[in-house]
């Protein structure tokens, strides 16, 4: 006994239609440089490295991170940048994140973003701010001492005091 052909002879119903895929995704306008949160799945995340002059280079982390509704649908698609010396902690493809940061030119700036998936927290390090302190408190005082010594050759010192001795 032979098994006829399923069609046209399979009396079953046709399989539904699958819905229309979603257009393209739509970012929310936010204005220049709002601080705004997102929460999503990062997909694309590359590593790279700029060089500013010859000792100082900036270590670059960029991926996007897909936020979707409850039901799964793609709601939308942000771009991440996170710009560093180093960095504490990791990402990687499919791991969902938590950033916060400022909108520039589109992309999203962050620091700092918790990494649900693994539950550890991701920093961008930099200089520290005491070292900029230190750092402009010492570019102050030698710029002092040379307009001290610009004032001082041109201009002449300031007169010794009376009894004061001159020449040794």
């Amino acid at each position: 006994m032979t098994t006829p052909p399923p069609f046209p002879y399979d009396r079953r119903p046709a399989p539904p239609v699958p819905p229309a895929p979603p257009g393209p995704p739509v970012r929310p306008r936010t204005a220049r440089s709002a601080v705004a949160v997102v929460e999503g799945v990062v997909r694309g995340a590359q590593v790279r490295t700029e060089y500013r002059g010859e000792h100082a280079s900036e270590v670059i982390w960029t991926f996007r991170v897909e936020q979707y509704d409850t039901v799964g649908n793609l709601l939308s698609l942000v771009p991440v940048e996170m710009r560093g010396l180093t960095f504490e902690g990791s990402v990687a493809d499919g791991d969902w994140v938590r950033a916060r940061g400022r909108t520039k030119a589109g992309t999203l700036r962050v620091t700092r973003l918790e990494n649900l998936t693994t539950g550890a927290g991701v920093r961008a390090k930099g200089v520290s701010r005491a070292a900029l302190v230190v750092g402009y408190v010492l570019m102050a005082a030698i710029a002092a001492f040379v307009a001290w010594g610009f004032y001082t050759t041109f201009f002449g010192g300031p007169d010794l005091p009376p009894g004061f001795p001159g020449d040794w």
